[in-house]
């Protein structure tokens, strides 16, 4: 399942030491809620960091169009039982917390009930592994499983999705963007390296967290590559969100594990030309 294969991914880079959250999201009126994995936290419009839920090992977010919050809460029994439990929560707008889906042993892996992978339109989508292929699968609110896309012999990671509707996720550094109907496509040329959280605002700008690049790339509608944010070292990102009134917001992580989110400024350098992003060596490509 994508949990996995993004785990593995990542555990095999140097500079990785866990699995970082990705989860950071944006309400309507530009406050902004982020996991580290240890906690939920939300940051107001004027800058105040306060404590919205508190306990949960959650790496995905998703926030409804009614301002309810939701996550996970991923736990370990430890070595005597070697036993896995999740359970998945919602925040509502009051600060209340309840359950959508109570405490249950092992891994979320089956994605038809509950994905934070969401369009505006309330569609859920998910990634099976069969065999040597990827099903591109969704539903829409728990009814029937519709196969969208068989991706071929590829492993994305992260799933996206854009405020138009439309799917996003990386293969071997490339970005892939897949419209409500149609086919998925690369929305750039070459490789950026290692690829975590995806994310787009409304003017229909790709964004990609490149935790070993330090940096944030963003990918324009004719597939030009520039560098959105940088983190310092020993800062890495992880995921994104750019804000309703045009800022983008970095959740980034540390060699210990801990995690930030910044502030990086407006989406668009202020004055001068973007700064171009180079290209790895890597080939682009959906198969092997």
């Amino acid at each position: 399942m994508q949990r996995a294969g993004m785990i593995a991914v990542l555990l095999a880079a140097p500079w990785m030491q866990g699995h970082p959250a990705i989860g950071i999201v944006a309400d309507a009126d530009g406050a902004i809620y982020y996991s580290d994995n240890r906690n939920v936290w939300r940051v107001a419009t004027g800058g105040q960091r306060t404590l919205a839920v508190a306990g949960v090992h959650t790496h995905e977010l998703w926030l409804d169009a009614a301002g309810n919050l939701y996550g996970e809460h991923l736990w370990y029994e430890g070595e005597r039982t070697n036993r896995w439990g999740h359970r998945v929560w919602k925040r509502l707008p009051n600060g209340d917390v309840t359950d959508v889906i109570p405490a249950r042993a092992g891994f979320r892996e089956d994605y038809r009930d509950f994905s934070f992978v969401r369009s505006p339109d309330g569609w859920m989508y998910w990634l099976v592994r069969q065999g040597r292929s990827t099903l591109l699968q969704r539903n829409f609110a728990a009814g029937r499983v519709e196969t969208l896309e068989d991706l071929g012999d590829i492993r994305p990671g992260w799933l996206g999705v854009a405020p138009s509707g439309d799917l996003l996720f990386a293969v071997r550094g490339v970005i892939w963007r897949r419209p409500p109907s149609g086919r998925a496509r690369p929305v750039h040329e070459g490789s950026l390296g290692a690829v975590m959280g995806i994310w787009a605002d409304r003017a229909g700008n790709v964004y990609a967290a490149l935790p070993e690049r330090r940096a944030v790339a963003k990918i324009d509608r004719r597939g030009a590559v520039s560098v959105a944010g940088q983190s310092p070292a020993p800062w890495r990102p992880s995921g994104g969100v750019v804000a309703p009134d045009g800022r983008l917001w970095v959740l980034e992580f540390n060699p210990a594990n801990e995690q930030r989110v910044r502030l990086t400024g407006r989406n668009a350098p202020a004055s001068g030309p973007a700064k171009p992003l180079r290209r790895t060596s890597a080939k682009a490509g959906r198969g092997r």
